[in-house]
């Protein structure tokens, strides 16, 4: 995956989004900043759970954004297929493609069909932001062959400094429609419980639910930055179970099904 320089973006969409995010998470040297290591945790925990669950080597990535973790698959050996709705998303991510192994296709990722189904779909910080969460499961579903898995990431809705009403709590989706697939805005959280139900209710088994990025660890000030990146590490992953005011010190969320 080639880090793209500012002085090759023309398109505003590319420079002002898709390389300010590169180079604030996935190119930062600085791994002890809490934004840095949030967003590599949540990498490392999709890129595991891919190789060691997946039962075959196609991939499709829907909302695929800047296509990180399409590009890194690929160069692990996945068949990888990148879906999203704007083609400024899909053009930059070619731009990074050294080895031109990725699929891109530009489409709605509710209406998006394969012809030849997929081993593992991943579905990465979009379902917070849908406002009827079973149509975009059932679309993850009829991608899949039977077997396969689906990796959903979103934020913890039982995270201690949550605001938003989670899945539960909604009473009116239609409401929501409007402002739905906006990137900047989520729309209502989930808790643990609540995505695994949901996860059920549309034809998955449940095969694992992993909460990470502990406030222990992040919300340390100046101390994150005089401890051994190991001892950060070892101390986020050591204190995910703990609470905070009766809620969770996690603020990220990863399920994975198994398509029944």
């Amino acid at each position: 995956m080639r880090r793209l320089k500012l002085d090759e973006l023309t398109d505003p969409f590319e420079r002002d989004v898709c390389w300010r995010f590169d180079e604030a998470q996935i190119f930062n040297p600085n791994q002890r900043k809490a934004s840095v290591m949030e967003y590599r945790l949540r990498l490392e925990e999709v890129l595991r759970s891919v190789r060691e669950l997946s039962p075959g080597p196609r991939v499709v990535d829907l909302a695929c954004g800047q296509g990180n973790f399409s590009l890194l698959l690929a160069e692990q050996g996945f068949d990888v297929t990148a879906v999203d709705i704007k083609p400024e998303f899909l053009s930059y991510l070619k731009r990074k493609d050294t080895d031109g192994k990725v699929t891109t296709t530009l489409s709605n990722v509710m209406e998006f069909h394969s012809s030849e189904p997929f081993d593992c779909a991943i579905l990465g910080e979009i379902i917070e932001h849908v406002a009827k969460p079973k149509e975009l499961l059932a679309s993850a579903a009829r991608n899949l062959k039977p077997g396969g898995i689906l990796l959903v990431t979103t934020p913890n809705g039982d995270h201690y400094g949550n605001q938003l009403p989670t899945y539960s709590q909604v009473t009116d989706f239609d409401a929501l429609m409007p402002k739905q697939f906006h990137w900047l805005e989520h729309l209502f959280l989930y808790t643990e419980g609540e995505l695994s139900g949901l996860l059920r209710e549309s034809g998955f088994e449940v095969v694992s639910t992993t909460k990470f990025n502990s406030a222990y660890a992040h919300q340390l000030k100046a101390i994150r930055y005089l401890l051994p990146l190991r001892a950060l590490q070892w101390l986020e992953k050591s204190t995910r179970h703990w609470k905070i005011r009766g809620k969770d010190s996690t603020n990220g969320l990863i399920a994975v099904g198994r398509k029944l």
